[in-house]
């Protein structure tokens, strides 16, 4: 007597719809779609963030939030006059926040539906600790932001052309002049991302 193999529908669906380029193209569009609406969302909240407007002001941004209510953060963290060290932040999100591939893994099948799963690009922290050194220290300027800033108690704010910002100096002694603590920034914006991602 001969032996009869069962059909399994859902096995022969999944390889049907796992070589349809045209079902790949319409999940590739749709995943797309949300890529692009995630990636605006983490540049939203990068340009919104506190940090960042401080920056963005540069030399003229006194009486700072982050300091206090004392002082100049873009001088606080030694960046030199005209520089915008935000750009490079800017530009790795518009850059690496991506789909990795057109070409998606079929995860799940049922009878009503199916799952297609694309592979992301996100920058990590580490990589963006990695392209934003302090001009003074190899040390990530959005790691202090994010961890603390040492010797801030020696910061002053003064007319310097021995200054690299133009603003800010560092005193041999402690003034406490200023005030800072940890902000978070970089890291809870990816956090924000990847939490949307799952």
């Amino acid at each position: 007597m001969a032996k009869t193999k069962k059909l399994n529908i859902k096995q022969l669906l999944k390889k049907k719809l796992s070589n349809s380029k045209a079902l790949k193209n319409l999940a590739y569009g749709a995943a797309k779609k949300k890529m692009d609406g995630l990636q605006n969302t983490a540049l939203k909240q990068l340009d919104q963030h506190p940090v960042t407007l401080e920056l963005e002001k540069g030399t003229s941004g006194m009486n700072s939030s982050l300091l206090g209510g004392r002082g100049n953060f873009f001088g606080f963290l030694g960046f030199r006059e005209g520089q915008q060290p935000v750009e490079i932040i800017r530009d790795a999100f518009k850059d690496h926040i991506k789909i990795r591939s057109r070409n998606p893994k079929l995860k799940n099948v049922s009878a009503t539906s199916y799952i297609w799963e694309f592979d992301i690009d996100i920058p990590s922290k580490t990589e963006i600790y990695g392209v934003t050194p302090m001009a003074w220290s190899s040390r990530s300027w959005v790691k202090g932001v994010e961890r603390g800033v040492t010797n801030y108690t020696k910061t002053i704010f003064t007319d310097s052309s021995e200054s690299r910002s133009g603003i800010a100096l560092q005193s041999k002694q402690n003034v406490n002049f200023i005030t800072y603590s940890p902000t978070p920034y970089i890291t809870s914006i990816l956090d924000n991302l990847k939490k949307q991602l799952r």
